[in-house]
């Protein structure tokens, strides 16, 4: 493959303006002493097994701050079948070395290799759950940006 003579003149070469994502703040994030009491709707008879999977989640930014609220999925399962229920559980902030609200533009908060682990045994009072976990993630700030490149078009 080759290029034509006339591809690569200089007035062929534009100013063009693209919009990317500047990372801001990239942390390895260990949360490790989590807890959360939910309820079930009856009294889980022994032995009792609880799994924990993270369904959504949001973020808030606040100056070298970053919020996060958690929708997670337990299900208890005992000898008599299984109960499945959202919880909402709001996590300590983790802070990024300096102020994100400097950067003009949006905030884009992404989050990835999330592994949400139990810790010990679920604990059972009653048709309250209580559950002790750790949170482990790879945590990504970034903001739009606008970067102006010279550049050639290609044709085709």
């Amino acid at each position: 493959m080759g290029f034509l003579s006339d591809q690569m003149e200089l007035q062929n070469f534009q100013n063009h303006t693209l919009k990317t994502l500047k990372v801001l703040c990239k942390e390895k994030v260990q949360q490790p002493n989590n807890q959360i009491t939910f309820g079930v709707p009856g009294v889980p008879i022994e032995p009792f097994t609880v799994t924990l999977v993270p369904l959504s989640f949001t973020a808030i930014v606040d100056q070298d701050k970053v919020f996060n609220t958690w929708q997670l999925q337990v299900t208890t399962t005992d000898p008599s079948g299984s109960a499945t229920s959202t919880v909402t559980y709001r996590e300590d902030a983790v802070v990024c070395p300096f102020d994100l609200t400097q950067w003009p533009g949006q905030v884009v908060v992404q989050k990835h290799d999330v592994e949400f682990r139990i810790i010990g045994e679920p604990i059972a009072v009653g048709q309250q759950i209580t559950l002790n976990f750790v949170i482990n993630y790879c945590l990504v700030v970034a903001k739009e940006v606008l970067l102006e490149v010279d550049g050639a078009i290609p044709f085709c």
